[in-house]
């Protein structure tokens, strides 16, 4: 799966196994073939269950146009969380129960462009800087289980875009990066306080909340710093010496929750074109007792279950689906107006209630762009919530957080026909059947 890429025209192209495809069987290839009609960064990764948490994945880079001037770039920077285990035998123990007791897999290291230290042996990812220079740095998460925020130590970070979405430029010390958003930031080699040996933390710090899963042993911020920054001039090869910013944050919300994200080309969200209470769904956990006591994931009223020898794009001109396909059916066909989608996060207070346990979650919407006009950690009201929305150039971008027991409301225009998944980040999440097709009909 090409993340974020629109594939506009190509959903055939898109890489989801049982939706646009059916997966590549062992000894064979498969030719993607699309046009690029954006620019940035992102990534690829396979879409088959857990197996980008074995490492079928890699950052994706398009070049074209910059919004801040700069001296150097870095390729993308791919921070992942990494078991040492097998992600397959993980998610067999979360589906079978162990999700209460000892919850959620939890990764054993982090990882920055596939480096890291574990039990203290391995290599950090380092960068030079050039005093006075400014550095473009694009950063990736691509965990399966683990919301993080980024800093590097005495250097701000000048944010220019979210995901494929360029912005007005703003300064922050630390940046909140859930599982597979993407972030361009420029950082100028001007420390506020210079360190004694010239070089700096780099810090992925996962994020302290039911966002993430978190990662083994790394309580102690040890194995939460995962690169150091060294100046051209310092001659030192120990450890940094710096400490975290002291406002560095900590918790799972959205950039844009905390921050102003105006995006440089501007929307104006009009009214929609659906009926939002025939698009309003809620995503959590269902009580086991459904499915034989196994645990699963949704976003509709069942986990999606994918064949894949019948994949939904083989099956656009159905009337009817079986419930276990899931479908999201937006037949709406006036391209230049908006539909919305409301997404709530559960309602429950307890894992096995009969009503869905409220986490944060991170949706991801294939083949669009769209507009976070609402998004809140108060509970959803169709008559009172709408009151709130933001119209003129809100925040835009492909991913975005559902807050626990909240909601998040998008709006996107239904001009790309195919069969477009929406689903959790979460890997463990996804591979349980928390992802729903949503199915825009020819024009």
């Amino acid at each position: 799966h090409w993340h974020g890429i629109r594939q506009l025209g190509s959903n055939d192209m898109d890489g989801v196994n049982g939706v646009t495809q059916c997966p590549i069987a062992v000894g064979d290839t498969f030719t993607y073939k699309f046009n690029l009609t954006q620019y940035g960064h992102s990534w690829y990764h396979s879409h088959y269950s857990m197996q980008y948490g074995e490492g079928v994945a890699g950052p994706l880079l398009i070049h074209g146009p910059n919004s801040m001037n700069w001296d150097e770039e870095w390729s993308p920077i791919l921070i992942n969380d990494w078991l040492h285990g097998n992600s397959y035998v993980e998610l067999g123990k979360e589906l079978i129960g162990n999700l209460i007791d000892p919850g959620l897999p939890v990764g054993d290291s982090i990882l920055v462009n596939g480096t890291g230290r574990f039990e203290g042996k391995g290599k950090l990812f380092e960068r030079k800087f050039e005093a006075g220079k400014k550095y473009l740095i694009r950063i990736i998460n691509a965990s399966v289980g683990m919301h993080f925020n980024f800093a590097i130590d005495n250097h701000l970070l000048n944010v220019i875009s979210t995901d494929f979405v360029p912005i007005k430029p703003y300064n922050t010390t630390s940046l909140s990066v859930g599982i597979g958003q993407r972030y361009s930031v420029v950082v100028e080699a001007k420390p506020d306080t210079p360190s004694s040996n010239g070089r700096y933390w780099m810090r992925t710090e996962f994020s302290q909340g039911l966002c993430t899963t978190g990662v083994k042993g790394a309580s102690t911020q040890d194995l939460q710093r995962t690169g150091i920054i060294s100046y051209s001039d310092s001659t030192s090869t120990e450890d940094p010496n710096t400490s975290r910013h002291r406002d560095m944050k900590t918790g799972c919300d959205d950039e844009s929750q905390t921050h102003v994200h105006e995006p440089l080309l501007r929307w104006q969200v009009t009214e929609p074109q659906n009926d939002v209470s025939r698009n309003t769904y809620s995503a959590g956990l269902e009580n086991n007792e459904k499915f034989h006591g196994f645990f699963r994931w949704d976003i509709m009223d069942t986990p999606m279950w994918l064949n894949f020898s019948n994949p939904t794009i083989l099956n656009l001109d159905n009337t009817t689906w079986s419930p276990e396909y899931a479908v999201v059916d937006y037949n709406y066909h006036d391209e230049k107006k908006f539909v919305y989608m409301v997404i709530t996060s559960g309602g429950g207070s307890r894992l096995g209630d009969k009503t869905k346990t409220a986490l944060p979650h991170p949706m991801h919407l294939h083949g669009h762009d769209f507009a976070i006009i609402g998004q809140s950690s108060q509970t959803w009201d169709p008559v009172e919530s709408p009151k709130n929305f933001h119209f003129d150039n809100p925040p835009r971008r492909d991913v975005a957080m559902l807050p626990a027991g909240g909601y998040l409301a998008i709006a996107f225009k239904p001009d790309n026909p195919g069969a477009w998944v929406l689903h959790c980040h979460i890997a463990w999440h996804a591979s349980s059947g928390m992802l729903t097709p949503c199915e825009l009909y020819e024009r």
